[in-house]
């Protein structure tokens, strides 16, 4: 993999665990080490079918079954069954929800209709670098306007 592509999608990485966070600090009470973990790791989640292998084939591809909104009720349905607590399923909802937001945004989309193969993208360059500046200033002013303790910003 070269060196852009590398940063790209670290950046894209990157942006969609920060959102996940400050949609979960900024609009739940989960507690903040708890929330930075579900924010953080559950607006990050959808990208790990990076790691299913490329012979596996669909559904098991980049934004393919993972990106999709039956995978994510199912897993905000498991997290309130194993935590019992709205909050945590609210979090987890954030996290995830961002994520195919934001991808739905993009040119290539996401399968809002899975498991049909069909994609809705909005077109935008939201993984760009204005797209990204966009969505960093947004969670920085939800994370700023929510919170007492601004020592995160040091």
């Amino acid at each position: 993999m070269d060196l852009g592509r590398l940063l790209f999608l670290s950046v894209a990485f990157v942006t969609h665990a920060v959102v996940g966070y400050a949609l979960v600090r900024g609009f739940t009470g989960v507690d903040q080490r708890t929330g930075a973990w579900l924010g953080l790791g559950f607006g990050f989640a959808p990208d790990a079918d990076f790691l299913f292998p490329a012979d596996w084939g669909w559904p098991f591809v980049h934004r393919g079954i993972t990106h999709a909104p039956l995978f994510a009720l199912a897993v905000v349905g498991g997290a309130y069954a194993v935590s019992r607590r709205r909050s945590v399923a609210l979090a987890v909802a954030l996290g995830l929800g961002s994520h195919l937001v934001i991808d739905s945004l993009s040119t290539l989309g996401v399968p809002w209709l899975f498991p049909l193969r069909l994609s809705w993208n909005a077109g935008l360059d939201v993984h760009g670098p204005i797209g990204t500046v966009l969505l960093w200033t947004l969670s920085i002013g939800i994370l700023a306007s929510r919170t007492d303790d601004v020592s995160w910003i040091a």
